[in-house]
């Protein structure tokens, strides 16, 4: 898929003027399409006047862990590998400004862009949704599950039970060493939210088709409200069927009120 074409389907989305949190799958544009490419026709169709907020997650390797000796994060640290191609192939455009968390920062370009990542703190990773909301903003899934929309964990951070978490990473600091910072309220499995799928009410979500998947705009009131209203119901709708997941370990645990090892 060219870039006239791909601009031509983003275009009966709507995205003029809008503040997005994007989440791209490469695959879904199938085999001629490059990250690039899908990028600039991004910033087009949203214009001067939009944002574009994509996940720049650095957790898997600055994230202290059990028998793990983190990677320091820098400004230019690429993107882990899970979050995907796309979201570093944007984090590396001119222009596109990144937030400093050590496991969780965002890159974003745009009208907002500034304004949006400053909200976040080591204590506030969620801070740029949360800015994003307010500004009525959207959730852009381009061939992605609802598994990737991080908005979904403002709904776990508002609920009744613990189930952001606490952690420490390494950052280099303004001195240029390297230092071991305490993080507050991490998001954990995201995995699970694919059972708000059946939930989703069809008028409020706008698609159009990929080559090899779809392209979804989903207002981020709604789908926070839907995953609250999901929690309430079932607190432990969000937590996943692996065995070996220790993050819906400790959301197990949060649910039953006991105390998590951290």
């Amino acid at each position: 898929m060219d870039r006239t074409e791909f601009l031509n389907r983003l275009q009966k989305l709507e995205l003029m003027d809008l503040n997005l949190i994007v989440h791209a799958a490469l695959p879904a544009f199938g085999p001629e399409t490059s990250a690039v490419t899908i990028c600039e026709t991004l910033l087009e169709a949203v214009g001067p006047n939009g944002t574009i907020v994509m996940p720049a997650f650095t957790y898997s390797e600055t994230l202290f862990g059990p028998d793990k000796e983190p990677i320091a994060f820098r400004p230019e640290s690429p993107v882990s590998p899970e979050v995907g191609t796309i979201a570093e192939t944007f984090r590396t455009l001119p222009g596109v400004l990144r937030s400093s968390h050590p496991s969780h920062s965002f890159a974003s370009y745009g009208r907002h862009a500034r304004d949006v990542l400053s909200t976040q703190r080591d204590n506030n990773p969620l801070g740029p949704i949360k800015k994003l909301n307010v500004l009525q903003g959207y959730v852009l899934l381009l061939g992605t599950q609802l598994r990737s929309a991080t908005v979904c964990h403002l709904a776990e951070e508002m609920a009744t039970y613990q189930f952001m978490h606490r952690g420490s990473g390494l950052r280099i600091n303004a001195a240029g060493f390297a230092e071991r910072v305490i993080l507050e309220n991490l998001p954990g499995c995201s995995v699970a939210f694919d059972r708000l799928e059946g939930r989703l009410d069809p008028e409020q979500v706008a698609s159009t088709p990929l080559p090899d998947g779809i392209a979804r705009k989903i207002p981020i009131r709604y789908l926070v409200r839907l995953a609250s209203a999901a929690l309430t119901e079932d607190p432990a709708i969000f937590i996943c069927d692996r065995s070996n997941c220790e993050s819906c370990e400790m959301k197990r645990a949060a649910i039953a009120g006991m105390p998590v090892a951290l």
